[in-house]
């Protein structure tokens, strides 16, 4: 049964461009404060973005979801998570992709997760899409 596809009968031929580094994603640019998604979310793309933010929002909590454009499962889940952040205006919320983060997301292993931070640390974390168990810890840390 011919499928018409076959091996190809020469070595192929090395790109006629060069291509960065991993091949796939260029390193955003740099600006001076990261890009808003609405008046109440923060769109994180580089370290120093995501450092800053949490640096300028040390006196309250700050809610990070971590997670990729190409994450079927954050994009199902990111208007559960907009309406849930519309529910608790206490707390400070930002939107970080893991594909342009170097340090940031060293111990991030699933898409999406949310991290809680108080005084810059790590106080608690989300893992999946489940808005029942999101919208509790929400709650938990609505001082």
């Amino acid at each position: 049964m011919a499928f018409g596809y076959s091996w190809p009968s020469r070595p192929l031929s090395p790109p006629a461009t060069p291509m960065d580094a991993d091949g796939l994603y260029k390193k955003p640019q740099p600006k001076n404060k990261p890009a808003m998604i609405s008046t109440h979310m923060a769109g994180l793309r580089t370290d120093d973005e995501f450092y800053g933010y949490l640096q300028d929002n040390k006196a309250s909590t700050a809610v990070v979801q971590f997670g990729a454009s190409w994450c079927t499962k954050c994009a199902e889940f990111f208007p559960t998570w907009y309406q849930l952040s519309k529910g608790f205006p206490q707390l400070k919320y930002a939107v970080a992709q893991v594909d342009t983060l170097d340090q940031a997301v060293k111990g991030v292993k699933y898409s999406p997760t949310f991290h809680f931070y108080r005084n810059g640390k790590v106080v608690d974390r989300v893992l999946g899409k489940e808005p029942q168990r999101l919208a509790d810890h929400l709650w938990m840390h609505s001082d």
